[in-house]
């Protein structure tokens, strides 16, 4: 690949992940992929309930307890899951499109990387 002066390299990370994703966004990724991958919508209609019931759960530190208002608890045991998947969304929906349109000709993942 040639790059030239028009082009721009970007590098992208990111910061405080899990106290920056919004619930229902992730609702809405969550959604996506059920939807993409699941044919019963009554059994979709659960998981989206039972995943959003998780998701604004209290949580504990030390003798604290907190309640997440907008988006995920770093300290829940499915944060770590829902990033994913929202992330995986954002890829799916966004760079997929932008990649389409030569807004974007190069991409690599490298949070996949293992």
């Amino acid at each position: 690949m040639k790059i030239n002066e028009q082009m721009t390299i970007t590098t992208l990370d990111i910061i405080d992940l899990y106290v920056k994703l919004p619930i229902q966004g992730i609702i809405k990724a969550a959604n996506f992929w059920l939807n993409k991958n699941i044919n019963d919508k009554k059994l979709i209609k659960k998981i989206l309930h039972m995943l959003q019931t998780i998701m604004k759960q209290n949580f504990q530190y030390y003798d604290k307890f907190f309640q997440p208002e907008k988006s995920i608890a770093m300290g829940s045991t499915i944060s770590s899951t829902m990033a994913e998947v929202y992330l995986l969304y954002i890829e799916e929906t966004c760079m997929k499109l932008w990649l389409d349109s030569k807004e974007v000709i190069y991409y690599k993942n490298m949070w996949m990387i293992l």
